[in-house]
């Protein structure tokens, strides 16, 4: 993924021109110290190391972290080298959930500090980048659980988080008054479907073989996310990609972005599992009661898309013959959804 390409091209769709890197914050210029050359980032990224982790300090001022962002973001839209580019992206991200703490009006913000449309579409395509580069490195190319959960947790030797910034950045993102569209166009639904089908898949455990994880260090992993610290933070993790993906999926052109790949057609395949083969594994004793639970919050996301999406994938929906796998209690109780849909938001408590 190239970061210069993927931005003019995003510019392009939606009709921004080709600006400075920060013209929405011109206005801080004089206050602010100027971003980083290419040249001066390596140089300079330990003194911002340092700058922001001793932002975890309550008397940090919040305008000092105000400028550590822009800085940051500046950074990131400036430099040429995509090395640069991903560090300086990571701190902008971790700097911005810090500042999330501090201010409750997320829409000012984000609109004060940078361009909302495009800082969307980046983190939700870093959100994406990094999920795609989880998958290529299993052997079967799919989402392993237990590298999602340790992506999800992991700490940095900078004492930062990446992977918990993100998903905490885009619960921000879809929670605010902010158009989702730009998250949408970043892919990064599509991802989360994937995500959430590593999540709900029962032949799915912590034991599978991957081609980067040696034995030692997959005990490890199931000894780490099979306890209860681990399951707690699953839990956490599960509850934010629900979030995420019940607000995306309220979007009237949610459904249309899932429909060039095959994440449509997954969702309603890992439906279709939840009414006919999960629920019998649980009778039986094979799974836990969480999973039925899951499987329930998939049914709801798929109301939501189908409810909102004004019939403009019913002919796709028809073309693939995604209802045929339902039992006859799945399609009615998919129909009781959209029916709910359109008389009541949804209400459910989180994982």
């Amino acid at each position: 993924m190239k970061w210069v390409t993927l931005l003019k091209d995003f510019k392009e769709k939606v009709g921004l021109t080709q600006s400075s890197p920060t013209s929405t914050s011109s206005s801080s210029s004089s206050s602010a110290p100027p971003p980083s050359s290419p040249s001066s980032s390596s140089r300079d990224h330990n003194a911002f190391s340092a700058s922001l982790i001793s932002s975890s300090s309550p008397r940090r001022d919040r305008h000092e972290l105000e400028l550590d962002f822009k800085r940051f973001w500046d950074e990131f839209r400036s430099s040429s080298s995509e090395k640069e580019k991903e560090a300086a992206l990571n701190w902008s991200i971790d700097a911005f959930c810090r500042l999330v703490k501090q201010q409750a009006n997320v829409a000012q913000l984000v609109t004060v500090l940078v361009e909302t449309h495009i800082f969307s579409f980046v983190v939700g395509r870093a959100f994406v980048t990094d999920i795609e580069k989880l998958k290529i490195s299993s052997k079967t190319r799919t989402l392993d659980v237990a590298q999602v959960l340790k992506f999800f947790s992991e700490v940095t030797k900078d004492d930062i988080s990446p992977g918990a910034n993100l998903l905490t950045s885009v619960g921000i993102l879809v929670s605010g008054p902010i158009d989702k569209q730009s998250l949408l166009d970043s892919g990064i639904f599509c991802c989360l479907i994937h995500v959430l089908n590593a999540l709900l898949d029962p032949d799915v455990t912590i034991q599978r073989p991957n081609s980067t994880t040696d034995h030692a260090e997959q005990l490890d992993l199931q000894k780490e996310y099979n306890g209860d610290v681990g399951q707690n933070r699953r839990l956490e993790v599960e509850g934010s990609v629900v979030h995420i993906m019940k607000a995306l999926a309220s979007h009237p052109s949610a459904a249309q972005s899932l429909i060039e790949d095959d994440s449509l057609q997954l969702l309603f395949q890992m439906v279709a599992k939840g009414s006919l083969i999960v629920f019998l594994r649980y009778k039986e004793g094979r799974i836990p009661l969480h999973s039925i639970q899951l499987h329930r919050h998939a049914m709801q996301i798929l109301g939501l898309l189908l409810g909102n999406d004004n019939g403009s994938t019913a002919k796709y929906i028809r073309k693939h013959h995604l209802v045929s796998p339902f039992s006859s209690c799945s399609v009615v109780f998919i129909a009781r959804i959209l029916t709910s849909n359109s008389k009541h938001p949804s209400t459910d408590p989180p994982l």
